[in-house]
């Protein structure tokens, strides 16, 4: 007991040393996951001892990640303009043709360096598939980032998310049960996830903005309860998808797509950015939980394995897909290479490896380390690069 309150009060130390230096630590390049992922890291290797992390233990939070998910998915969709997006959907599109790509290199790696089953290297490949733009925000915040390429790494990684959980639960079930798995099978349980997924954002998101614009215009809800407001939208829709069988992950980017159509008022940006700082003092914490996991998990014992697949995740399975299919769209050779390059994983590849803890799937815990290292990977070379994709960008061709 009085390890976890040591533990705590040092957590609350570093989130005010945060909250003091963090302009600082942007001018260093020091994203604020990367900050909390070194202290938990930190407090793993200290307490390495006394604290008494089980993996069991760890699948407990994993209703707290897909919430946490969940808001920044709903973020990030209700700050894209679809005005944008319509005028530029071939690269969105481009991306989403990546994925499968991404999927077939990134088992076929895992086969050739790690001597998986099949069935273990495509349930590796499709946790490491989905991507987190936030773990790039340095770069897409940067003013001189075009807004085609800010809305294509938005949408990638609002679909990503979405799209692969069908896959992964499909994949895991069968791998479970030994059931065969079919073409007809996999289609009917993706339908019948992303139908219900469109059908559960459109009713609560045309509900929603109706209540959000009639309390407005009279004035009903105050000025400091108001970032609930996304918070809770985003947690409902979530919810009562998931509660029917549905992606609530799909259904939260596309109620966030709905809302930048339906509710167009300069309040909107304000709120969003306001409910966001919530949902990242609850990353943070989630991130610190991370550190003290990898901590356990990737230092107690080395495998260059885990690493050697874990960089070619990074920067080579989803790199050369998207590289190659870009070529057909009317980009420069550096908005090619940028966009290519931004595919941090992060929170979705956290959801699907505790996910796969609770099962008793063979290698489960070797498949958990390799997420592990690839997150920690993407956190800090996606962090630290930021800046320096924007300045590479800005140069002349």
């Amino acid at each position: 007991m009085e390890t976890t309150y040591l533990v705590l009060a040092w957590l609350g130390l570093a989130i005010f040393m945060y909250s003091i230096i963090i302009r600082q630590l942007q001018r260093a390049e020091f994203t604020g996951p990367m900050w909390f992922v070194l202290f938990g890291c930190a407090l793993g290797w200290y307490f390495q001892d006394s604290l008494t992390l089980k993996l069991d233990t760890l699948r407990e939070f994993l209703p707290l990640v897909e919430l946490i998910l969940a808001i920044f998915l709903f973020s990030d969709a209700a700050k894209t303009r679809l005005r944008v997006l319509l005028h530029s959907y071939q690269l969105p599109l481009l991306l989403l043709l990546a994925l499968p790509l991404t999927l077939g290199f990134a088992a076929l790696g895992a086969h050739a360096l790690l001597s998986l089953p099949w069935l273990s290297c495509f349930i590796l490949a499709i946790m490491l598939t989905p991507t987190d733009a936030a773990l790039c925000q340095s770069f897409i915040q940067e003013k001189q980032v075009p807004a085609q390429l800010r809305e294509a790494i938005n949408v990638e990684s609002g679909l990503n998310d979405g799209l692969c959980v069908p896959v992964f639960l499909f994949l895991l079930g069968s791998s479970l049960y030994t059931q065969q798995p079919t073409e007809h099978s996999l289609g009917a349980l993706f339908l019948h996830e992303v139908g219900l997924a469109l059908v559960v954002a459109l009713v609560l998101t045309v509900v929603s903005v109706y209540l959000i614009k009639l309390t407005y215009r009279h004035h009903f809800f105050a000025a400091k309860s108001s970032p609930f407001l996304f918070i809770g939208i985003a947690i409902a829709v979530f919810s009562v998808t998931q509660l029917l069988g549905g992606s609530g992950f799909i259904a939260v980017f596309i109620s966030g797509l709905l809302f930048d159509y339906g509710f167009r008022d300069a309040l909107k940006d304000k709120l969003i950015e306001e409910s966001e700082q919530i949902a990242e003092l609850a990353a943070y914490i989630l991130w610190v939980i991370f550190g003290i996991s990898a901590s356990i998990l990737l230092f107690t014992a080395f495998d260059w394995r885990i690493w050697a697949y874990a960089l070619l995740a990074v920067a080579v399975f989803r790199f050369l897909p998207v590289v190659l299919l870009l070529l057909a769209c009317r980009l420069g050779w550096r908005e090619r290479v940028v966009l290519a390059w931004f595919g941090p994983k992060g929170l979705a590849s956290v959801v699907f490896s505790l996910m796969l803890l609770g099962s008793n799937l063979p290698h489960s815990l070797f498949i958990t380390k390799i997420t592990t290292a690839t997150v920690l990977l993407s956190i800090f070379i996606f962090g630290v690069s930021g800046h320096l994709a924007g300045a590479f960008l800005m140069k002349k061709q």
